[in-house]
Order: C-alpha cells, then sequence, then structure tokens
C-alpha cells in the first residue's frame, strides 16, 4: 500500500517532508492548505514515477535540483501587479509616511528602493506608485529610484517595456490604474511618471554588489530556491545594503532563520516585513 493509500502513514510521511522543505530551503508549506500540498505534490510524484512520500523525501536528498520543481509548482511561479495587497498596504499608509516623516527631519531628499528578483517588473512599478500614492503633496521634496534587478535578461527587457496585457489590469487598484495607467488597445502601458523613477539590471544575487543606502528591499519568493546557507549569504547582502532605518520585505511564506532574524526589528509577522535597527 502507498502513501497515498495509507491515510495515517500518508499524512505522517507529508509531515516529514514538510518539515524537510522548511529546515533545507526555509519555506513553510504549512502555510497553505493540506488538500493543496497533498495535490500538487501528489503530480510531481506521478512525474517521477514515485509511489510514496518516503520515496519523494529520499529522491531529493540525490537530486537537490528537485527543490526548485516542487517549489515551482507549490508557488505556480507566478509574479502581479500588487501582489499580496495587505503588503502594499501596509507600505503606502504605515512605511512610507514613516519614511517621508524621517526623511524630513534629517533632511534627506533621497529615497532608494530595491526590488531584488523583479522578473517582469511588476513589483518594481507596483512600489513605485504605492511610493508616489504615499508621497502626495511631497512628489517634488524627493528624489524617488527603485531599482529591479533579475537574472533573467528575456524578463528585464519587458520589465523595460513597460507593457502588459490586459488581463493583468485588474489587479491593479482602480485609483492607480486612472493616474498611472495609459490603455492601449489589448495591452497597456505604465505612464512615463512612474517609469522614469524605476531602472533595470541584470544581477547575480550571488556574484554583484549591490548599491548601498536602500530605504526599502523587497525579495519576496525568493529566498525559497535557495538553501539556508545561501539565504544568509544573501541576506547578509541585503544587510550592507540597508540603510539605517531601511526595510526589509520577504514573501508571506518565507521564514528568518532565528539568527538572521534577531538582527533585524520586526515590523509585521504575518507579512514579513523587517526593519534594520536605527542605531547598531
Amino acid at each position: 500500500m502507498t502513501d497515498v493509500e495509507a491515510g495515517r502513514v500518508y499524512r505522517g510521511n507529508l509531515t516529514r517532508l514538510i518539515d524537510k522543505v522548511r529546515n533545507e530551503r526555509g519555506f513553510d508549506l504549512g502555510q497553505y492548505r493540506q488538500a493543496y500540498v497533498e495535490r500538487r505534490v501528489a503530480s510531481r510524484l506521478r512525474s517521477l514515477d514515485l509511489h510514496s512520500y518516503r520515496q519523494y523525501v529520499d529522491y531529493l536528498d540525490g537530486h537537490p535540483d528537485e527543490y526548485g520543481e516542487l517549489l515551482n509548482i507549490l508557488t505556480i511561479n507566478v509574479t502581479d501587479f500588487y501582489r499580496d495587497s495587505p503588503v502594499y498596504d501596509i507600505f503606502r499608509r504605515r512605511i512610507v509616511p514613516d519614511m517621508l516623516d524621517e526623511k524630513l527631519r534629517r533632511r534627506n531628499r533621497m529615497i532608494r528602493a530595491w526590488s531584488a528578483g523583479c522578473a517582469t517588473g511588476q513589483e518594481p512599478y507596483s512600489m513605485t506608485m504605492s511610493f508616489l500614492d504615499g508621497m502626495a503633496g511631497h512628489t517634488e521634496s524627493f528624489l524617488l529610484s527603485v531599482t529591479g534587478t533579475d537574472l533573467d535578461p528575456k524578463a528585464l527587457a519587458i520589465a523595460q517595456a513597460a507593457t502588459y496585457d490586459i488581463d493583468k489590469l485588474s489587479h491593479i487598484p482602480k485609483t492607480h490604474q486612472v493616474k498611472y495607467i495609459e490603455m492601449d488597445g489589448s495591452v497597456f502601458h505604465i505612464k512615463p511618471e512612474v517609469t522614469k523613477h524605476v531602472r533595470f539590471r541584470q544581477m547575480n544575487l550571488f556574484e554583484d554588489r549591490p548599491v548601498s543606502m536602500y530605504d526599502v528591499i523587497f525579495c519576496r519568493n525568493v529566498f525559497i530556491y535557495f538553501t539556508r546557507e545561501q539565504q544568509e549569504r544573501i541576506l547578509d547582502t541585503f544587510w550592507s545594503a540597508l540603510s539605517r532605518g531601511g526595510y526589509l520585505v520577504l514573501g508571506r511564506s518565507e521564514k528568518l532563520a532565528p539568527s538572521v532574524a534577531a538582527r533585524l526589528e520586526l515590523v509585521d509577522g504575518r507579512e514579513r516585513i523587517y526593519r534594520k535597527p536605527i542605531r547598531p
């Protein structure tokens, strides 16, 4: 009898798989419904001609690249405008105003933001529109620069074009559609008043050095593809790149190792928002 057929044994081995993925990749499958995880993993087992979770756990040991395949089918590997809208609500209503107050107090006009692993650009444009919305009345007082980086040059070319199919429009809040979007038949364009603040560059997070002194870094649903050791390397990069008081925004299912979390202040546990302490 396979694990899929033997309910209790099946669930026990599923727990073992969930623990393994959390320990090896820092990705918490417990954030998903169990039935969803079962369905998605079962499809992967069929494609590999495996018959139990026990076999799959062993397979992961011998084929570490399989983690990427597993995480792809679980996360469906998509990017959208304003993905997980509560993150952007907190960002626009809480983080941006606090950041502007601090900037005005320090007489610092420059605001730098980084979208690490930006794919086809929806995230950095969402960040920029949120910044502009939160900066209403103060736009001329600040110089906003948002950088999107990714390893894939084809994805970056799409991002640079700032043109998307109409089916992506529904993810953008109505107020932002009116202010920042230009319709063009079956596609829409991000207006220049947004794109002028955004630039893109190809970047390998393990090899290339970013610009320092970022006020906020978004790196969402990227860590899940890396080992704990690799994650800590990237976090060291982010730590160095963040200004004092700067914000780090991760994906909702991603958890920091305790040693890393201890270096950051927790802003919002559910949405995985952290802040670098202002004082050492």
